[in-house]
């Protein structure tokens, strides 16, 4: 299972067109650290899974995390613990890339490093949307093989 997971983050990351992999883009630490931003903090709180009888998925996943939204940029940086999917505790630490827009709404991968899954590296499709000083995120992985596909939703509220 942990090698399909793989093969499909790496298979959605490859399906971007190649022009979006501009990779001279990425910011350095020193640009995160000084860069125009805006901060928000993140409350996760559910899942659906679209084939409920492979496991008894948990689906209300609390927790709490602070972003990093970087002005000018696609990227966000992002930190935090929830309760998974899977009923373990997940600490987190990552980025996402959101070079699509469409008015409110942003598109891009999210990439993490993480806690309690099969597989400490995640790279997921992210949609991110907000609305002055509230915002939402939603994660959405297809079914594979031998695992439910699902869609998570994490709140965000700007800290100004």
């Amino acid at each position: 299972m942990k090698r399909q997971i793989r093969a499909a983050s790496l298979a959605t990351a490859l399906a971007w067109p190649p022009g979006v992999w501009a990779f001279d883009a990425l910011p350095s630490l020193g640009d995160l650290r000084h860069a125009p931003h805006r901060d928000w903090l993140t409350l996760s709180g559910a899942s659906h899974h679209f084939q409920p009888e492979r496991r008894d998925w948990r689906e209300t996943n609390p927790g709490l995390g602070f972003e990093r939204e970087l002005s000018g940029t696609p990227w966000v940086a992002t930190a935090g613990y929830l309760r998974n999917s899977y009923d373990h505790h997940t600490a987190y630490l990552g980025g996402r890339w959101m070079p699509l827009t469409a008015g409110p709404l942003k598109a891009g991968l999210l990439g993490l490093l993480a806690t309690g899954h099969p597989s400490p590296v995640l790279v997921l499709p992210t949609v991110s949307v907000q609305a002055g000083r509230i915002g939402a995120n939603l994660i959405a992985v297809p079914n594979l093989p031998g695992y439910s596909g699902y869609l998570g939703i994490q709140l965000r509220l700007a800290l100004e």
